[in-house]
């Protein structure tokens, strides 16, 4: 009796804890969301004057500290008004990142590569390797992270109850209830880590420069292979100094200039 009356106060004191913590975090939190909200409806009111300079520097002290969808795909639009179709698709294909099958990014998208000079045919992609890019999209991250923190909480709540409880069928259904739940929370994890490294993962660019040679090794010594237009994205296979190795979706492959592109 005095042991299971110890656990019940230990479980007490962990939840009285776990409630003032989660309060406090709750709190900084809506006060961060509050001015990131006054700082969007500003970019958001500029954009609808014609200022467009005015909501993209607006956009753009959002995204300094935080990953947003709805940012990324304004500034887009704000750079696509400027006639900037690279910085446009730029921050269109951030955005896809985050969110990959948003209607209206897709639109833009299609709208916008119809005006740039570059028409590169892609390798075909196998339907298994689709649906994973879409399962660990970096805007998913938050989704896996929050629901890994769920199924954490319900397990150690399963195993606390397996060790309160002085059944022993039920100490065995609270056990397996509860290493079941926190093998699902390390699923989770996985996907919450997988997504936070495409995050970080500088696989694509797109091409800044309104012409860019691309080259057969790194320098302006090398044999110009063919050229590359403002908008095109290419894929990114090594960094050598100031030079970049790129891949286009058809499967070619060159140097270029690191300074004519910007990693997504």
């Amino acid at each position: 009796m005095d042991k299971q009356l110890k656990y019940f106060s230990i479980w007490r004191l962990t939840a009285a804890l776990l409630l003032i913590g989660s309060n406090s975090w709750n709190i900084a939190t809506c006060q961060t969301e509050e001015v990131y909200r006054a700082q969007f409806d500003s970019a958001n009111s500029a954009y609808a004057r014609g200022d467009f300079e005015l909501a993209e520097a607006g956009y753009q002290s959002i995204l300094k500290d935080r990953v947003h969808f709805d940012a990324e795909f304004n500034l887009g639009n704000a750079m696509f008004k400027q006639e900037k179709l690279g910085l446009a698709i730029l921050h269109y294909e951030r955005a896809k990142q985050l969110i990959p099958n948003n209607e209206d990014l897709k639109t833009n998208l299609i709208l916008v590569n119809s005006q740039i000079t570059d028409r590169i045919e892609s390798l075909p992609t196998e339907g298994i390797a689709n649906i994973w890019e879409g399962i660990i999209a970096p805007g998913k991250h938050l989704l896996w992270h929050r629901l890994m923190i769920v199924f954490w909480t319900l397990g150690f709540i399963a195993l606390s109850s397996r060790l309160l409880s002085s059944d022993f069928g039920n100490r065995r259904i609270w056990g397996t209830v509860g290493t079941a739940l926190l093998g699902i929370g390390i699923g989770f994890m996985s996907l919450s880590l997988a997504a936070a490294n495409r995050i970080n993962k500088d696989r694509s660019a797109i091409i800044l420069s309104s012409e860019s040679p691309v080259r057969s090794q790194p320098g302006t010594s090398g044999m110009t292979l063919f050229m590359l237009h403002e908008g095109t994205k290419v894929g990114i296979i090594q960094r050598e100094e100031r030079y970049t190795e790129i891949r286009l979706p058809n499967g070619n492959v060159g140097w270029i200039d690191s300074n004519d592109i910007e990693a997504i």
